[in-house]
């Protein structure tokens, strides 16, 4: 006769077996089978591992951004930025005081202001410091006057700021509309290419007393 095949006793059915079987007896030549191999009890199955994260399942880091990237990015940053605000640094020169006073003709203004006048004396504020060049251009135009010249050339160099407005370019007009000058002045204006352009001045002073 074939064996039976099922599935395995569960628990209840081994203690009912036990149940049965507890009174009876064994006929004679027949081979117990070992009470150890009845009674136990089915082995539970062990957890399955939890899988372990392999270095080939694990993402990638990510690599830092390069130079281009990087510029690229803040380029786009900045598309953003209104133009006041890109402007880290901002320079206020002095205003200048250009042009001609009363006291001269516009004749001789226009002569002035194109170089058409013979230059009676010059100085070059070169290499000099803001309050050396002041100074010194001062000095300078009290002597002219005081000698009778009228016509004099301020050579101050463009220097380094934007637009070529260097310091002393910019301060020298400035200077000259101050008090110890500014009645000894006609006319300030700047000079042809062929005595220095945008970086010297005309610089037309009055006649003395008494001439």
């Amino acid at each position: 006769m074939a064996e039976r095949r099922g599935k395995k006793p569960s628990a209840a059915d081994l203690d009912l077996w036990r149940t049965v079987m507890r009174d009876a007896v064994p006929l004679r030549g027949a081979k117990r089978r070992p009470k150890a191999a009845e009674e136990a009890p089915p082995t539970p199955a062990a957890p399955a591992p939890a899988p372990t994260p392999s270095s080939s399942t694990r993402p990638a880091p990510t690599p830092p951004p390069t130079a281009p990237a990087l510029a690229e990015r803040l380029a786009d940053l900045l598309r953003g930025v209104p133009l006041k605000q890109k402007a880290a640094v901002t320079v206020q020169l002095a205003p200048t005081a250009l042009g001609a006073r009363s006291g001269i003709d516009k004749r001789t203004d226009e002569k002035v202001r194109r170089g058409r006048l013979a230059i009676d004396g010059r100085i070059d504020l070169h290499g000099l410091t803001q309050s050396e060049a002041h100074d010194a251009l001062i000095g300078f135009v009290r002597r002219s006057h005081a000698q009778g010249r009228r016509l004099l050339l301020v050579i101050t160099g463009k220097g380094g700021m934007p637009r070529g407005e260097g310091v002393l370019r910019s301060g020298v007009p400035r200077w000259l509309h101050e008090t110890p000058t500014r009645d000894l002045v006609l006319a300030v204006h700047q000079a042809q290419p062929q005595h220095g352009g945008g970086g010297a001045y005309y610089v037309y002073l009055r006649r003395r007393r008494g001439e």
